[in-house]
């Protein structure tokens, strides 16, 4: 059997909408209307708003089989485009492609007898879209149900720039360990942008982090990052009074030795950390410390962590959040 959007939507997590285009493709989308239509006019944004970034389908089913048939485009400056697959906890499947700019293609799996529970990572850094999902005629369907709500704003670190296994980015793992349903709005290349929060997301999330300051050191002077911080963490807190909030300075990266208009690397951390506690119940957490302060975790030697760094990176976020939401619940 063929699922419907309704039954796609139904088992999807990571997306705001999901919708069907005039191909009969179904598309899935990190962004409300408002904020697709804004970063449409952002010329080097543009194609990252559109990529699958933390989008997963996550069901139970009977079914022996599945084939997903899909189109993906590229939703970033990298050019490979990789699907996981994992069946009742482990990972069968690790599915894609390199240097290619778009592709179509057609996965297909092997279940086995019984009822078990799938899960497909779409990519970080291309948009994909479901031609088709099939399972055997009279299988069963059931979503997987998530116990939170979070939300991810950041750079291209949090968008998942560069795990070449999607699953494995720290968005995703944190988001399997806290049993939450994420929604990854995070844009390679972006800085504190107040007017990214807008109102029309339709998802009222429990837990939010937010991860930019690396892009602002970069490129900002002082003035623009202390004022761009203040502002979004005022408007951050005022448009969730409800949510419990993280902001996670930069993480260390090969040349934090500079000095750049924001002043040092340590500078920047200070500035943000300031922005961030002036505001009531968001707790900062400092990330020069998450990460090995060793090139080789990084793809480029220098900025965005490869798969074996993302795991470091998410295991120390892990560690210093729980604390603080043990202590709520």
């Amino acid at each position: 059997m063929k699922l419907t959007k309704k039954e796609l939507a139904s088992i999807c997590h990571g997306a705001l909408r999901v919708e069907e285009n005039e191909q009969g493709e179904v598309c899935f989308y990190r962004f409300s209307k408002k904020g697709q239509a804004y970063y449409d006019t952002v010329e080097n944004h543009r194609c990252k708003a559109y990529a699958t970034s933390s989008v997963r389908l996550e069901f139970d089913t009977t079914s022996a089989s599945l084939s997903l048939e899909y189109y993906a485009t590229c939703g970033s400056s990298r050019r490979f485009c990789y699907l996981d697959v994992f069946v009742d906890g482990v990972m069968v499947k690790h599915f894609g492609h390199d240097e290619l700019d778009e592709v179509a293609s057609t996965l297909s799996l092997d279940l086995g007898a019984g009822k078990h529970r799938v899960a497909i990572y779409f990519p970080n850094l291309f948009a994909l879209r479901v031609r088709s999902l099939t399972l055997d005629d009279g299988a069963s369907l059931e979503p997987v149900q998530k116990s939170r709500r979070l939300l991810l704003v950041g750079d291209s670190i949090t968008q998942g720039y560069d795990a070449r296994f999607p699953s494995q980015s720290y968005a995703n793992l944190l988001s399997d360990k806290l049993d939450a349903s994420p929604v990854n709005q995070a844009i390679g290349g972006e800085i504190f942008c107040p007017q990214i929060l807008f109102d029309d997301l339709d998802f009222d999330p429990d837990l939010i982090v937010v991860a930019y300051g690396s892009n602002d050191w970069s490129r900002c002077r002082r003035e623009e990052l202390l004022q761009n911080a203040t502002l979004f963490f005022e408007r951050l807190r005022h448009s969730y009074p409800g949510a419990k909030i993280f902001a996670v300075t930069p993480i260390w990266r090969a040349d934090d030795h500079r000095t750049t208009g924001v002043g040092s690397f340590a500078d920047a951390v200070g500035i943000i950390t300031s922005a961030a506690q002036a505001q009531p119940g968001i707790v900062v957490l400092h990330g020069t410390g998450m990460t090995p302060h060793i090139p080789d975790f990084f793809s480029d030697g220098y900025l965005h962590p490869n798969d074996a760094g993302f795991k470091f990176y998410a295991r120390a976020l892990i560690r210093e959040m729980l604390p603080h939401l043990e202590a709520k619940e």
